[in-house]
C-alpha cells in the first residue's frame, strides 16, 4: 500500500491539480479524521482504496481546498437515484465486487468499491484478461456544493453499460424525476446563490491511483 505522500502526488499527477492543492486538501482530511495518519518511514500510513475515494471525492467537490472535509462528507450522505441509475445498478456490468454494494450505499462507498475492483477485484482481473492496451471507459462526476453526482461504466468487453446517480438521501426519488443531472431545489437547500460548478474525472484519473494501491505484481498493465 502507498504512503500519503505517493498518494497525493500520483492524484496531482493524473487530474493536472496543482501539487500544494492536493496537500492543503489531503490535511484537510486528516485535520477532519477522513484519512488514516501515522508517523514517518516505517510508520507510515498505508493508503487504502478509501483513502483515495476520499481524496478524489474532495477534489471533484470541494470549491475550496477548506471544504474539502465538509465535501466528502456530503457524498459519504449521497445515495443512488433508481430513477435515473441502470435497472441492476452495478450488476448491470457483471463485476461481482461492485454488484455486491449495499442498496443503499453511498457515492463514497462506491468510489471506493470502483477503485478496490481495478486495483486487485474483477475489474483489474478483466483488464488483465483482456487485450493488452484495452481499458474500460470509466466517467466519475460531482457537483461542488450541491449533492449530485454519477459514476458511469462502459466499454467493456461484453458490451454492458452501468450508470449510476448519487442524490441527497433525504431528496427522495420524487424529487429526482423532473429534469436529467444537475442541481435540483432539493439538492441544493443549504447552498447560497445561483453558481453551481460540476468536475469529472475518468479512467486516466481511476485506473492510475488502483495500480498505486494494488500489489507490484499487478501493476503491470498500468
Amino acid at each position: 500500500m502507498p504512503s500519503p505522500a505517493e498518494l497525493v502526488r500520483t492524484v496531482s499527477s493524473v487530474t493536472g491539480v496543482p501539487l500544494p492543492t492536493i496537500v492543503d486538501i489531503d490535511r484537510r482530511l486528516v485535520k477532519g479524521k477522513l484519512r488514516a495518519k501515522g508517523g514517518r518511514g516505517f510508520n507510515a500510513a498505508q493508503m487504502t482504496p478509501l483513502d483515495a475515494a476520499r481524496l478524489i471525492a474532495a477534489v471533484l467537490a470541494s470549491p475550496q481546498a477548506n471544504a474539502a472535509a465538509e465535501a466528502v462528507e456530503r457524498y459519504a450522505q449521497a445515495r443512488v437515484d433508481k430513477t435515473r441509475s441502470s435497472d441492476k445498478l452495478f450488476g448491470a456490468v457483471g463485476l461481482d465486487d461492485l454488484a455486491a454494494l449495499p442498496a443503499k450505499h453511498s457515492f463514497v462507498d462506491a468510489l471506493t468499491a470502483l477503485i478496490a475492483s481495478a486495483s486487485t477485484g474483477s475489474l483489474a482481473k478483466l483488464i488483465a484478461a483482456s487485450k493488452r492496451g484495452w481499458t474500460p471507459h470509466i466517467e466519475v462526476f460531482a457537483f461542488t456544493r450541491a449533492i449530485r453526482g454519477r459514476i458511469r461504466i462502459a466499454g467493456l468487453p461484453n458490451g454492458l453499460t452501468a450508470s449510476i446517480e448519487y442524490v441527497r438521501a433525504s431528496a427522495g426519488t420524487k424529487a429526482s424525476r423532473t429534469r436529467k443531472i444537475g442541481p435540483s431545489r432539493a439538492a441544493t437547500n443549504d447552498t447560497v446563490g445561483d453558481l453551481e460548478q460540476s468536475r469529472r474525472v475518468t479512467e486516466r484519473t481511476i485506473l492510475p491511483i488502483a495500480a498505486l494501491l494494488a500489489p507490484e505484481s499487478r501493476n503491470d498493465w498500468t
